[in-house]
């Protein structure tokens, strides 16, 4: 039997993503350009004399296509708050290190001397966390971007030519969870608001790194919105000029043991043995491909998905990765015709591209009548994959005008609208109350800003009002599992920074008006 040959290019080309953005200015925001959000981490359990002991996970699971009733708990974890020591290594020594030095040193020594420390050293500084409500003592000194009135966080994504995603809802409902909170009488570690700062990367890692370092310098918080290649640098960066930096779950390569990175889902390589898994569970005697971009960050999730495909007992089905190069949309037609070339016709294909590149090689694969039309509708292939983008709706704005892409299964952090409206009626309340648009982007940021607002509530619990980076750090990684009910549950320890337990599994429903993604399991964390 002939199996496809892995076609490999190497170049170290940045992946294109959906992000999460955001423009526009509202009362008590500044942004600096369009962009994006990245979910830091979740909440729950107690703390006690420096410890944490996790709360449980929320299983699910899909039978059919559907959704079961069941639920999974999880167990408790225990972790100590405390510093962890590491390097970044050579990667980040080599991109970063002469660079930041004197950056660090000028801005964040500056800044946080004469700002923050004139704002914060009176009322906060040194060891007063128990005079501030908490129950240990500070013991960082770095309190970039807090005031004694407000906490400023900062995000950075690709929206310069990253994918076709709608600003305005990004521009509408970014702060749509701190107005509704504040209007309940909320403050934030005693502080009446939360500033938000956002700069466009540009969609290019050496770009992204001197934004981060910029934004570093003015934020307490960096995170990033999206793009493999970006997040990897300004995560490099971060552990050398020690800020919190947090992302959606991607690559693991080069952020492995860095003390300042928390991936707050699943990463690539993980949902890459969720999805082998789901594919032998949902299409067991399907033949299946995959399509990846070819960049070193994602070597990691295709060696993920084929040790899944080992597991699953499936290998006899697949017919190879074949890896494209970025910037060039010729391999839409080839691929197509490789796939269905008789000794393979393959049927499933895990898509780990651009929601561009995913829409493109669709329309071509459909309109050129390749593949096996196994989903009951237009499509060429019966589409799975991982990750946050694909399983927007904002994708089937295009993507469904001929059916291409119905029917198409993505992993996603966060569940359709479908669950939402059921389950969380807050966030719909809120939505009518000031007037926004409740679509499935004004989710994603609503439970982002949910995770963010979590630990800092959990800061105050442990330290009191005094915020530190270093501090701020140490908590966040002696957590333990921690859930919110919308986003994944996330584990962080000093031995793993990579957080993620589960997934949300969508599937596109082009008949729907608006065309919509359903929810087909929530926290599921194995099939």
């Amino acid at each position: 039997m002939s199996h496809i040959r892995t076609t490999r290019i190497a170049a170290f080309a940045v992946i294109a993503a959906l992000t999460l953005t955001a423009c526009g200015q509202k009362p008590g925001v500044h942004v600096e350009d369009a962009g994006g959000v990245a979910a830091p981490v979740t909440t729950g359990g107690t703390t006690s004399g420096g410890t944490t002991s996790g709360g449980t996970s929320t299983g699910g699971t899909t039978s059919g296509g559907t959704a079961t009733g069941g639920t999974t708990t999880g167990g408790t974890t225990t972790g100590t708050t405390g510093s962890t020591p590491g390097a970044t290594g050579g990667d980040t020594g080599g991109d970063t290190g002469g660079d930041t030095g004197g950056d660090t040193g000028g801005d964040n020594g500056g800044d946080n001397g004469g700002d923050n420390g004139g704002d914060n050293g009176g009322d906060n500084g040194g060891d007063n966390g128990g005079d501030n409500g908490g129950q240990v003592a500070v013991t960082g000194s770095d309190r970039t971007g807090v005031t004694a009135e407000s906490i400023t966080v900062a995000f950075h994504a690709p929206v310069t030519g990253a994918a076709p995603l709608p600003a305005e809802s990004f521009r509408e409902a970014r702060d749509l969870y701190w107005q509704a909170e504040a209007a309940r009488g909320r403050t934030f570690l005693g502080r009446e608001r939360v500033e938000v700062l956002f700069t466009d990367d540009k969609y290019d890692p050496a770009n992204a790194r001197q934004v981060c370092r910029q934004l570093a310098a003015e934020a307490f918080i960096v995170a990033g919105g999206g793009g493999t290649d970006q997040i990897q640098a300004c995560g490099q960066l971060a552990g050398v000029q020690e800020f919190p930096y947090f992302s959606a779950g991607v690559t693991e390569v080069g952020l492995e043991g860095n003390p300042w990175y928390f991936a707050s889902s699943m990463t690539y390589r993980q949902q890459g043995i969720l999805l082998a898994q789901y594919i032998a569970r949902e299409f067991p005697d399907k033949r299946f491909a995959a399509i990846v971009t070819d960049t070193a960050n994602f070597n990691d999730a295709v060696a993920g998905f084929e040790a899944g495909i080992d597991a699953a007992g499936i290998r006899g089905n697949y017919r190879g990765t074949l890896r494209h190069p970025k910037g060039d949309t010729s391999w839409y037609s080839s691929f197509a015709q490789e796939l269905d070339k008789p000794e393979n016709a393959v049927e499933v294909v895990y898509m780990l591209t651009s929601p561009v590149n995913y829409i493109g090689f669709a329309q071509q694969a459909t309109q050129s009548g390749r593949g096996q039309g196994t989903t009951g509708n237009n499509a060429a292939y019966q589409y799975v994959g991982v990750g946050v983008t694909k399983g927007l709706n904002a994708v089937l704005g295009t993507g469904c005008n001929g059916g291409e892409v119905d029917g198409g299964i993505f992993f996603s952090p966060f569940p359709g609208l479908d669950w939402a409206r059921q389950n969380i009626p807050e966030f719909f309340q809120a939505a009518a109350d000031f007037g926004k648009i409740p679509d499935d982007l004004a989710l994603a940021l609503w439970a982002i800003n949910k995770q963010l607002d979590a630990t800092f509530q959990r800061y105050e619990q442990v330290y009191g009002t005094d915020l530190t980076r270093e501090d701020y750090r140490n908590l966040v990684e002696g957590m333990g599992t921690i859930s919110t009910g919308i986003f994944p549950d996330a584990t962080f320890s000093a031995q793993s920074h990579f957080g993620g337990q589960s997934v949300h599994v969508l599937q596109a429903d082009c008949s729907l008006d608006p065309p919509e993604h359903v929810t087909l399991a929530t926290f599921a964390t194995g099939f």
